[in-house]
């Protein structure tokens, strides 16, 4: 390097991104000495943090939504001289710098790619600060409350919460879930884990439930089934009110509003990392990344990726994002302090997911174990993780100072 100052660029926030943020703090500028000369630039198109797990019961409560929002302005520790949040939408990454929206390049000496999947609305958030947020919230909200009928398609994790978040707080309207398969739920999950969750939606919850089927028809159509490919995913609607849904049988549904719940977008058109390897650096299931979150190829040994933007894992999980992010920033942390260090590599985990249906009913997988009530208790709670989640993220006091060189955590 030429220059004297250490810039360290994170592109994204939330999950991975402050989680990154967060160690960066906690082993290079929480100690009285700052150990080291650096520049930490953050970079985020929202104002705040959003808990997106408890997205759906947001839409179906607005007043427990308006708290998944958590401004960055709050955090005090965001406000350090060497720290600067950019307000700003990533729209290229190149091997030396980011480019923003607004016009500015950042260059950068360590990278951490954290820019996760989108979405389309509801669940995908447009907005850029909580007042917007709050206002998306009420739109839904009121489009669901004058609903006396409602059809949610999509049968993966977040149509499922999504239907049964509907059905336990309006059991008065008659909630729909459409999925394509044979049982609700693709990914690495037992198909007894599978029909548990169809019980408790159709025989606890009372969702009606229509599998293997697909919808092939909708009108009217909701925005998203049009051509909006110059638009990002958040700020495009898959919603319709009266619509009227033919499946793939002939049959017809009619909903005063329906919900399209059907999978993520990657950020691929904004990594322009050209590979150096026979791999593509973006792979089928995100960028490519080592144990220790390096961009799996030897070109980029500066650039790291975590979060749902990269492959470390088939299940996309916050609690996975933030360890990846920690992982990767105290890998930074060494290598600006040491000038050999030995990188720490990231914990495989197997495969899990905590389904919250409704306030009441929660059902979990962890590998091959499906966990019985009791013993996944533990893990629910009424905010649906907000709080564990915010102070995991030290959002409400300082991260403490910490060794870059001490054995890693696991969230």
């Amino acid at each position: 390097m030429t220059h004297s100052v250490v810039r360290i660029v994170v592109a994204g926030g939330n999950y991975a991104g402050l989680s990154a943020l967060k160690q960066l703090y906690a082993t290079l500028l929480a100690t009285p000495s700052r150990q080291a000369n650096v520049q930490i630039t953050m970079v985020d198109r929202r104002d705040g943090f959003l808990h997106y797990i408890g997205m759906t019961r947001g839409i179906t409560e607005p007043e427990f939504g308006s708290r998944l929002w958590v401004p960055y302005v709050t955090v005090d520790w965001l406000r350090d001289p060497q720290i600067t949040i950019k307000q700003d939408r990533v729209t290229e990454i190149q091997p030396e710098f980011v480019q923003l929206a607004g016009g500015e390049r950042l260059e950068f000496d360590y990278l951490v790619v954290a820019l996760g999947q989108s979405r389309h609305g509801p669940i995908g958030v447009a907005a850029n600060c909580k007042r917007e947020f709050v206002g998306e919230l009420a739109k839904s909200y009121e489009q669901l409350r004058a609903a006396k009928s409602v059809t949610v398609v999509g049968g993966g994790a977040v149509g499922i919460e999504m239907a049964a978040d509907i059905k336990s707080d309006f059991p008065e309207k008659a909630v729909t879930l459409v999925h394509s398969r044979a049982l609700p739920l693709p990914g690495p999950f037992k198909d007894e884990f599978r029909s548990s969750v169809v019980r408790i939606l159709r025989d606890e919850i009372g969702v009606d439930l229509v599998l293997g089927q697909r919808v092939v028809s909708q009108n009217p159509a909701s925005a998203d089934m049009m051509n909006q490919e110059k638009h990002e995913p958040e700020s495009v609607s898959a919603t319709a009110s009266s619509a009227t849904l033919t499946l793939g049988n002939g049959h017809m549904l009619q909903s005063d509003w329906a919900v399209r719940c059907l999978g993520t977008f990657d950020k691929r058109g904004v990594v322009n990392l050209p590979s150096s390897t026979d791999e593509p650096v973006f792979g089928g299931n995100g960028i490519r990344v080592k144990d220790t979150m390096q961009i799996d190829d030897p070109k980029y040994p500066n650039i790291y990726a975590c979060g749902d933007i990269c492959n470390r894992d088939q299940v996309k999980l916050a609690g996975v994002a933030m360890h990846g992010a920690y992982i990767a920033a105290t890998n930074i942390a060494r290598s600006v302090l040491s000038a050999s260090p030995t990188l720490e590599q990231s914990a495989r985990f197997p495969p899990k997911i905590l389904l919250l249906l409704g306030k009441s009913h929660f059902i979990m997988q962890l590998g091959d174990e499906i966990w019985e009530r009791e013993k996944t208790q533990q893990y629910v709670s009424d905010d649906m993780s907000l709080r564990g989640c915010v102070e995991a993220l030290s959002m409400h006091q300082p991260p403490e100072a910490i060794s870059a060189f001490d054995s890693p955590q696991t969230y």
